[in-house]
């Protein structure tokens, strides 16, 4: 009995080993690939995702990096100049200067005059005028006199401008969000007063900022020369005058010439007037003092002749 008991024991184990190696051979076949499947995919399309992700932000990133590099922003420059010219008549170089400032599109700022005729004549023009009109203005202004002295400076304010530019678009949006929230405001009177003290001041500091965007756009728009003319009287420059110029200068002279005889001869006929009311009755006078006894005479003559 014991015999049959432990035999039936035996088969009874051998059989279950059996069936545990067989059913784990056969669940490690699948279980295991879903498992390794599983523990693969995640990573593997971690992986892919953040290759991708880094692809496309690489894309985006080049995409614009490319468009911003296209798109050109255009740079504020401030442009000044200065000029120093001579010339042989002061007045005919102010009215060709003058006269040619409208035709630029500019204005003159200030103006100074010095000096009488007969002495050294000075005058200094400060003239706005577009900044793309700068070197045509300056190629013309040359010819008006002899050139002495010519500078010129350009100075960069690109990022200062859009920097403020900036600020005041950020102040402009801040000032919204607090009338927005003032509007809004239903709670005490504290409360209230401390958001419009806070719109104030963002309020004044937008028209600070605006005005300095206002004084760069002015200056970056309107570019600023200087214009010195110095009236010298027989003014020899260094080198040959070119032809234009003596043709320009003799004709000059010649105008000035007959402006000068038309304004004697006016002054000489101005000045003799007082005098023609005497000097006519004074000669009146005497022509009738030498004529008296001549008539006289012949009177006497007459009656003698007609006694005889």
């Amino acid at each position: 009995m014991k015999k049959k008991l432990t035999s039936l024991c035996l088969i009874g184990m051998l059989v279950t080993a059996l069936i545990g190696c067989s059913g784990g051979s056969a669940g490690d076949s699948p279980a295991m690939k879903r498992s390794a499947g599983m523990t693969r995919s995640p990573a593997s399309e971690s992986a892919g995702l953040e290759s991708g992700d880094t692809a496309a932000e690489s894309k985006v990133q080049n995409g614009r990096t490319s468009d911003e590099s296209q798109i050109a922003v255009p740079r504020k420059i401030i442009y000044t100049g200065e000029l120093h010219l001579a010339c042989e008549n002061l007045e005919v170089a102010t009215e060709k200067l003058e006269s040619r400032i409208k035709s630029f599109g500019g204005y003159i700022g200030n103006a100074s005059h010095s000096g009488n005729r007969g002495t050294v004549r000075e005058s200094t023009w400060t003239i706005r005028l577009p900044s793309e009109k700068f070197d045509s203005f300056i190629k013309f202004a040359v010819t008006i006199g002899e050139l002495q002295s010519n500078t010129r400076q350009a100075q960069d304010v690109s990022e200062e401008f859009y920097d403020v530019e900036a600020r005041l678009k950020n102040k402009k949006i801040e000032e919204a969000r607090l009338v927005e929230l003032l509007k809004r405001a239903t709670g005490k009177l504290s409360e209230v007063l401390t958001v419009e003290k806070e719109l104030s001041r963002v309020r004044e500091e937008a028209e600070r900022i605006e005005g300095r965007l206002r004084f760069l756009r002015n200056q970056t728009d309107l570019s600023t020369i200087t214009v010195t003319i110095q009236e010298i009287k027989n003014f020899q420059p260094e080198g040959p005058p070119t032809v234009k110029t003596q043709v320009s200068r003799t004709f000059d002279a010649s105008i000035d010439a007959m402006k000068q005889l038309g304004l004697a001869a006016l002054l000489f006929v101005v000045a003799v007037i007082p005098w023609a009311l005497p000097i006519g009755l004074i000669i009146w006078l005497i022509a009738r003092k030498s004529r008296g006894p001549k008539v006289t005479n012949q009177v006497e003559q007459i009656d003698d002749s007609q006694q005889s």
